[in-house]
């Protein structure tokens, strides 16, 4: 080949590198460009269960500043109200305090655990027989007795003491996941439960707390407030006597705050029976983004809401089950 052809050659060479190379690099930048998401918008619904509902109103609140498209309502009701609405496609999520019940479940509910919570049964601080109850506690069959079996109980007549005034129960008028858990605990239906009915636990809590010699029952989360989970004013959680001896021992003492509350349910000292999951549910497994976004954001971030609300935190193992749901 002589000097001519080979300058051609070489320029041709150099002109078809240089094709390939910008060719490549276009390619690169199209497979390399970052995906644009787009802005999350929407209207979500949220209601069911009261002792979900606080935390889940901070939660919808961090959400909401993420992604300023959406719009969220939060509506306490209940947890029975809750399913109600997500089966009756008038609500994207429940909060669900319980566990599902067959029906429901053949309804097609699709649950997510976000936390965990316990029931306790409360009285007032102020109680007269305080010292006697917190140093014998109280059974399962006396307080069977008193919310399910006899229309008028005395506390003497529980104590076994002297006294005569009469034990002021309260129940609760909603479908509430904390009645049904005691009741399930007392081998009871909680529509067997007799006294003054309420709804929701704040309005359970100022009754206890107006009446001295109030019996009644809540979530964890209302039993224990404040920056440091001390008890809430004039509130006392009862001691179970789940030995029958009539006396409280070092497994069966009184919690002084909601750490103490919170560890009893993670080692299993506290009755199994009444610690429950607390979840979210759908009809369904949720296609909608913005919903499954919103469950994501309660697992990660969202999880450092859940002990200022009163409630357990899920563990690791707990949290990445729970994102497994998503996928």
């Amino acid at each position: 080949m002589n000097l001519r052809n080979s300058v051609s050659a070489a320029l041709c060479l150099i002109f078809l590198s240089g094709c390939g190379h910008g060719r490549k690099d276009n390619a690169s930048e199209t497979l390399q460009a970052p995906a644009q998401k787009l802005p999350l918008t929407g209207d979500i619904t949220v209601c069911g269960a009261y002792a979900l509902a606080p935390l889940a109103k901070k939660w919808v609140e961090g959400f909401m500043k993420l992604h300023p498209g959406v719009k969220m309502e939060i509506i306490a009701s209940g947890t029975g109200k809750g399913l109600e609405a997500v089966i009756g496609k008038e609500a994207d999520l429940a909060m669900v305090s319980r566990p599902l019940t067959d029906e429901e479940k053949g309804a097609g509910i699709w649950t997510i655990p976000v936390a965990k919570d316990g029931v306790a049964p409360i009285v007032n601080s102020k109680n007269p027989y305080l010292e006697r109850i917190l140093e014998r506690g109280l059974s399962p069959d006396e307080l069977q007795l008193v919310f399910t079996e006899k229309e008028s109980v005395r506390w003497s007549e529980l104590l076994d003491t002297l006294g005569n005034e009469k034990v002021d129960v309260y129940a609760r008028a909603d479908e509430s996941g904390a009645a049904d858990m005691l009741a399930l605990f007392l081998y009871k239906k909680a529509d067997s439960f007799r006294g003054t009915k309420v709804t929701g636990d704040n309005e359970m809590i100022k009754r206890i707390q107006s009446d001295p010699l109030a019996l009644g029952f809540c979530n964890f989360s209302y039993a224990f407030s404040g920056p440091n989970g001390e008890r809430t004013e004039n509130i006392q959680v009862i001691p179970f006597d789940l030995d029958f001896d009539n006396k409280i021992d070092r497994k069966e003492i009184p919690f002084r705050n909601l750490e103490e509350a919170h560890r009893s349910v993670w080692l299993g000292l506290y009755p199994e029976v009444l610690c429950r999951e607390l979840s979210f549910a759908s009809n369904g497994k949720p296609e909608n983004p913005v919903v499954i976004e919103f469950l994501r954001f309660i697992l990660t971030e969202g999880q450092e809401d859940v002990k200022t609300a009163g409630l357990c935190q899920l563990n690791d193992v707990y949290v990445k089950y729970s994102l497994g749901f998503l996928e």
